[in-house]
């Protein structure tokens, strides 16, 4: 027994070193083990939600092609003269026979014109209804529509399509989309035009993507299932399902992990606005992670991991310890010499190799800290050149379908005056690539897209310009004002029919301010700023904050973005930013 103490005494430090090592080993691999599983498994569900939340996208944009093509067949039916006259009965009874020949002729070809979209088209005068393009698709009794609760609803709202539940029987169920008939000289209703969608084309949206474990539904804002890949939940009341769809809109989550119906599930969710509906995709946590991690592998492996680090250990860690110490005080002391200094390196191999991969790495660094210098100055450049590559593929969709509406419609000067602001935009937009342009030629880019926006959605909207004549030739940053219009048009409005945006510009002392005000809905007050990016605005990628963390990129600190709103009472954006002409162009 004595002989072994004295032969482990003079080695206590290595045995004190082995020891702990052995133990921090096991903890480390433990630890990392743990940490590694839990990461990949967080990494696989981002991964699949951000796969699922592209599907979710391409399942929006098939409700949104529906909701298209009905609004064009609920707009030609309320334009035809035919059909008005005809359920208003301002004809004589020997020619209602033809004038319902004609109405047939026009609702059989605007169904046909509904191509392979499985949606019937029945329309109704102020008692029953009158014609149906198929009465075995959708059967309900002519009288009883009109003392439906949809008739009474869309009576409310006439100048809206809305969107409605519908169960016939036990097997068929119907999505109805509604829409009351105006006189347009009168404004008074005189019928009602229906479009029953089987909720079997709804759920042909998604079949496709149903697969064991992944679910889908579709409800209303009461939580009602109005379609889903699980036939025996329609009609079904989910409130905690749209609940949570709502918390997610409003928390603006991608995704969130959800206990429903006792099981771990990832919800991802999308509001349907023209249904007024939420798309709600359930995908349970097990099926799809369940065969990700194989824990018996881990654990062998873990544990052989850990035998070969303790063999390591102890065959090396008494050869380290002497050079390894001086190494270490040479490492200490870089901090208080600088980056460029570099380590005198000797004893062991693995001593040269560290002090081998330290210098070469303190040469990397150094030339990194050199190159990110460099690259903050292109920094700037590069933001606005990435953007000019981002416009938003819907507004242009939706605006060239604006276009296509006023020439079907006869009004050619709109449909011109539509078209030169757009071209007018994209030149301004994607044609010029200088980072800052005058406040008048930004001023002109705002009013085109205002006027293209008042084309698509009308002009319940007014936008005013105040600016004084002074700052028109001041340089301001290439669409710094577009976002905060843009978030008026869309989001100030939702509570109020109509209202005002109103854009000024003046200078104080040496600073340029301009100000972005509504008299909408307004918002609470809130410490920082939104991070709003919404699929409607013409540029992918441009919100609050990124317009805040710009102006301070470009100027300084005491730059930036400031917001003031009430609920209620509108919300008003003031920029303030350096006084700067085109002659000191070069301080931009």
């Amino acid at each position: 027994m004595n002989l072994i103490k004295d032969r482990l005494q003079p080695n206590g430090l290595f045995m004190k070193m082995f020891l702990i090592t052995v133990a921090l080993i096991i903890l480390v691999a433990i630890t990392v083990t743990l940490t590694t599983i839990r990461m990949a498994e967080q990494f696989f569900v981002e991964k699949f939600s951000i796969t699922n939340s592209q599907i979710i996208d391409q399942i929006q944009y098939d409700f949104e092609e529906l909701n298209y093509s009905i609004v064009m067949a609920a707009t030609d039916i309320g334009q035809s003269s035919t059909i008005e006259a005809y359920l208003s009965e301002k004809e004589p009874d020997n020619e209602r026979i033809m004038s319902l020949y004609l109405v047939m002729s026009q609702i059989d070809h605007l169904r046909e014109q509904l191509g392979d979209q499985n949606v019937e088209i029945a329309i109704a005068d102020q008692d029953a209804i009158s014609y149906r393009t198929n009465f075995t698709y959708w059967p309900a009794a002519p009288t009883d529509i009109r003392n439906h609760d949809i008739t009474e609803t869309i009576t409310k709202e006439p100048n809206k399509l809305l969107y409605f539940q519908d169960s016939r029987e036990a097997s068929d169920n119907y999505v109805i989309a509604a829409k009351a008939l105006l006189d347009r000289e009168t404004d008074q209703s005189y019928g009602a035009v229906y479009f029953p969608i089987k909720e079997g084309q709804l759920r042909s949206f998604y079949t496709d993507y149903v697969k064991p474990g992944n679910d889908f539904y579709v409800l209303d804002q009461n939580g009602k299932v109005v379609s889903s890949s699980l036939t025996n939940v329609i009609g079904q009341s989910l409130p905690e399902l749209s609940q949570q769809a709502k918390n997610m809109q409003t928390d603006e989550e991608t995704y969130r992990e959800v206990e429903f119906q006792d099981t771990n599930q990832i919800m991802l969710a999308e509001y349907l606005p023209y249904f007024d509906m939420y798309l709600v995709n359930m995908v349970d946590k097990q099926t799809a992670v369940g065969n990700l991690i194989d824990t018996k592998q881990i654990a062998l492996l873990l544990a052989g991991v850990v035998v070969l680090a303790l063999i390591i250990v102890f065959l090396v860690t008494k050869r380290l310890t002497n050079s390894l110490s001086k190494l270490v005080k040479d490492i200490e002391a870089v901090p208080k010499k600088g980056l460029k200094r570099r380590l005198v390196y000797e004893g062991t191999y693995e001593t040269n190799q560290i002090g081998l991969a330290f210098n070469s790495m303190m040469d990397e660094l150094q030339v990194y800290v050199e190159k990110l210098i460099e690259a903050q100055k292109q920094q700037r450049h590069a933001e606005l050149a990435a953007l000019q590559q981002q416009i938003n593929p819907h507004f242009l969709y939706n605006t060239m379908a604006s276009i296509k509406f006023l020439v079907m419609m006869g009004e050619r000067e709109e449909a011109e005056k539509t078209i030169d602001a757009f071209i007018t935009l994209l030149q301004n937009t994607i044609g010029n690539v200088d980072e800052s342009v005058t406040v008048e030629l930004e001023l002109q880019n705002l009013k085109n897209y205002v006027l293209i926006n008042q084309k698509r959605y009308g002009d319940r909207i007014q936008v005013q310009f105040m600016v004084s004549p002074d700052c028109l030739d001041y340089l301001i940053p290439k669409l710094i004002l577009q976002p905060f219009i843009e978030n008026s048009f869309f989001h100030a409005f939702n509570k109020t029919a109509e209202g005002t945006i109103s854009v000024l510009v003046w200078k104080e002392a040496d600073d340029l301010v301009c100000e972005v005000a509504d008299d909408g809905d307004g918002m609470a007050a809130c410490a920082y700023l939104p991070n709003t990016n919404r699929n409607r605005q013409l540029f992918s990628g441009i919100g609050v904050k990124n317009v805040h963390e710009r102006i301070q990129l470009l100027y300084g600190t005491e730059y930036g973005v400031s917001i003031t709103s009430e609920t209620g009472q509108g919300t008003k954006v003031k920029l303030r930013l350096p006084a700067v002409k085109e002659e000191e162009r070069d301080v931009i």
